[in-house]
């Protein structure tokens, strides 16, 4: 792919009536760049040739995400305001072509799985990545059509999901850098957090998921430090706390009914997570 000078778009972007918005696009030879407080807005950013590495740089200076490393073929995803850095690795020129864009009306993209966290793609058919960013870009600058960069930006995060969903093994979550929260686990957090009161077991949320038991547990391990099920109690006796708390009205059966336990098991776990027991709360 040429190399294609940056292209923004800065005015007439119909920014009351689309959903999204090209910012900036092109592609260049990148070097190092560190951005502390992110970038205003999101970017796809696609290693067309060469190599470079990325990683997100926490609020704390004194906690880094490990170095991701990118080879020709990796589309990262990186949302806007994530602080973080990458420079190019070895001697030959880090080639990306690159779209920025932004969410007029908020909350557009979250469930496509762009989400608050850098996410990396592996693609097979850079060529057929590169001619859709060169649509867009040529669709940009001075030569600005917002209907037709919208369409073609909203093609592109289609056809991304559409060759990840295609191309990933079916049971196989190792597509994405370790640092990085699996949406598998975003999925599973909210299907536990939809469905505590039911009497949920670890195989039961992984066929839910669609991933093994032993991959669903080492992910949650990888992104809360614990398992599946010791994730679910912790929510489970937040859930009990709050109810027992505001509703003091409750029985403690009624209560453990809620949350999904059997009331003397439920007893003997809030006690071990509080150090008291659910009828002490119920008469404060």
């Amino acid at each position: 792919m040429e190399l294609l000078s940056l292209r923004s778009n800065l005015t007439g972007t119909l920014s009351d009536v689309l959903p999204l918005t090209v910012y900036t696009t092109g592609t260049e030879y990148q070097r190092p760049l560190t951005r502390l407080k992110g970038f205003s807005a999101h970017q796809l950013f696609l290693t067309v040739s060469g190599s470079g590495k990325f990683r997100r740089l926490a609020s704390d200076k004194d906690k880094k995400d490990k170095w991701d490393m990118l080879q020709a073929g990796d589309l990262l995803y990186i949302p806007a305001g994530c602080a973080h850095e990458y420079m190019p690795v070895f001697e030959e020129p880090w080639h990306v072509a690159y779209v920025t864009f932004v969410e007029n009306f908020g909350g557009t993209i979250a469930g496509w799985g762009f989400r608050d966290a850098p996410r990396l793609f592996a693609i097979g058919d850079i060529p057929a990545y590169t001619s859709r960013i060169h649509d867009i870009w040529s669709h940009s600058g001075s030569d600005h059509e917002p209907w037709h960069s919208t369409e073609s930006l909203i093609s592109l995060l289609l056809f991304v999901l559409r060759t990840n969903h295609e191309t990933r093994p079916a049971a196989s979550p190792a597509a994405l850098p370790i640092g990085y929260r699996d949406s598998a686990v975003d999925v599973a957090v909210q299907f536990l957090r939809d469905h505590m009161d039911r009497p949920l077991t670890i195989a039961s949320l992984a066929e839910h998921v669609g991933y093994s038991q032993k991959q669903l547990t080492r992910l949650f391990r990888a992104a809360f430090g614990t398992t599946p099920l010791q994730y679910l109690h912790g929510m489970r006796m937040r859930a009990a706390q709050m109810l027992l708390s505001e509703h003091p009205d409750l029985t403690v059966r009624q209560v453990a009914s809620y949350v999904g336990m059997e009331p003397v098991y439920f007893t003997r776990l809030y006690k071990r997570t509080f150090q008291d027991t659910p009828s002490s709360m119920n008469r404060r």
